[in-house]
């Protein structure tokens, strides 16, 4: 059997298995194992050995679940309520202040755990009520929520850019680090679409001015808040000055996420804490077997070199980069659509890899495109996970309204990437500076 034979059935059992509803590690890593088979025979399978461990088994990879779990913690803790109470009242004077304390809200929620759907849930139990209360329409309000929910993704510590780093051989430390800017351009363009919505469109909302005051549980906020602010900045000061690896400092922060919820916010009980380790342990045990499965389906492609003959057919039609770009952010765009944001990176990166090589494109300056596309896919269904997050915290608000509400950050977000590409140095000016 050809080569060309070879690599045609294996893709095509792989999207064949995700069609029929497998697991997507099982598509992955079964799809495989077949190629490897047909490839270098049942002596080929041995490779795996090796291979498999030694991807499951890298130092920087125990940052996941480090990260997951300080996640967890600071989930149940109750620092979501106490970030919204101080930013709805210092932003209560500026048009739409209450959906731009969402948004922040949601963004530095997310550099705290990590997760978008936490981030959603988390802040918009506490947000949709309060906005729904003063008069906010409906999709705007949700909107409001589910796409800051997604900068989590973006805004370091991330998961996703662990994945992408290990996958792609970059420095988790500086895809941390930029991923910084980047997220702040998002909250950035996010604020701007609100303030104008809420100036050019009449009856978004009731003005914010009189509803936050300055009350006892405001002031009790202002007293809390600062243990998990500080935190992150010694999360994230460790890794840029080099103080400490992503490794260790995801250890840092599961350590100070515990002390902070034990004594700052006195929430953790010996009930809560069973249940940050039972979820972060099936979190972790989720990606790790996706990743396995990736690792087999890597191993397959570089047998057959799929992604150098794919960089090489690029490269000979001398598409100029723009066209390129355009056309892998397009395909992602799409792709996303139906495979969660993890699974994506560990399917595309080994295949991109080798065309970012050709094009002489930054990879840690792709990995933050990469993250920056997802978080668009998050938002958009079918898949559209914090979508069915808020459908499933927030009985206010119908499915329909949700979508519609939310829409509009998808241009934003695009609007988003398309800065990015044009101007690389957002994403790599703080990494160079480490």
């Amino acid at each position: 059997m050809s080569l060309l034979a070879i690599i045609a059935i294996t893709i095509a059992l792989m999207l064949g298995f995700l069609l029929f509803g497998f697991p997507i590690f099982l598509s992955m890593g079964g799809a495989g194992i077949i190629g490897i088979m047909m490839h270098s025979g049942i002596d080929g399978l041995s490779l795996l050995q090796t291979t498999v461990y030694g991807a499951v088994s890298r130092f920087t990879l125990v940052a996941a679940p480090l990260f997951i779990l300080m996640g967890e913690v600071i989930f149940r803790s109750g620092i979501g309520a106490d970030l919204y109470k101080i930013l709805s009242w210092l932003l209560r004077r500026i048009p739409g202040g209450l959906a731009m304390a969402t948004v922040l809200a949601c963004a530095v929620f997310g550099a705290m755990c990590g997760i978008s759907i936490a981030a959603v849930a988390t802040i918009g139990v506490i947000a949709i009520p309060e906005m729904l209360k003063n008069g906010y329409d409906k999709g705007f309000a949700a909107g409001a929520v589910c796409a800051p929910g997604a900068l989590a993704m973006l805004i370091p510590p991330s998961l996703l850019f662990i994945l992408y780093g290990e996958v792609a051989g970059v420095s988790v430390g500086k895809l941390f680090v930029a991923g910084i800017l980047p997220g702040v351009l998002l909250v950035v363009l996010m604020s701007a679409y609100i303030i104008l919505r809420s100036l050019t469109v009449p009856g978004m909302h009731q003005s914010d001015a009189a509803t936050p005051t300055f009350h006892r549980e405001t002031v009790n906020a202002f007293k809390r808040v600062w243990a998990p602010l500080l935190l992150i900045l010694a999360v994230l000061g460790s890794i840029y000055f080099g103080i400490a690896t992503p490794t260790e400092s995801a250890a840092i922060g599961v350590a100070g996420a515990y002390l902070s919820a034990c004594f700052v916010y006195r929430s953790l009980d010996r009930k809560r804490f069973g249940e940050t380790l039972e979820e972060a342990a099936l979190i972790t045990g989720k990606i790790l077997i996706v990743y396995v499965g990736a690792v087999i389906f890597t191993q397959f492609l570089n047998l057959s070199r799929v992604p150098e003959t794919i960089a090489g057919f690029i490269a000979a039609m001398d598409t100029p980069p723009w066209a390129t770009m355009i056309i892998i952010q397009s395909m992602l765009v799409l792709l996303g659509m139906f495979i969660d944001g993890a699974s994506m990176i560990l399917i595309t990166t080994p295949i991109l890899l080798p065309i970012v090589k050709v094009m002489q494109w930054d990879p840690v300056w792709f990995g933050v495109l990469m993250i920056a596309n997802i978080e668009i896919a998050v938002i958009t269904p079918p898949l559209g996970l914090n979508l069915y997050t808020l459908s499933a915290v927030s009985k206010e608000i119908d499915s329909e309204a949700i979508l519609l509400g939310t829409f509009p950050y998808v241009a934003v977000m695009i609007i988003g990437l398309i800065l990015l590409i044009v101007f690389p140095q957002i994403s790599l000016w703080l990494p160079s500076m480490m």
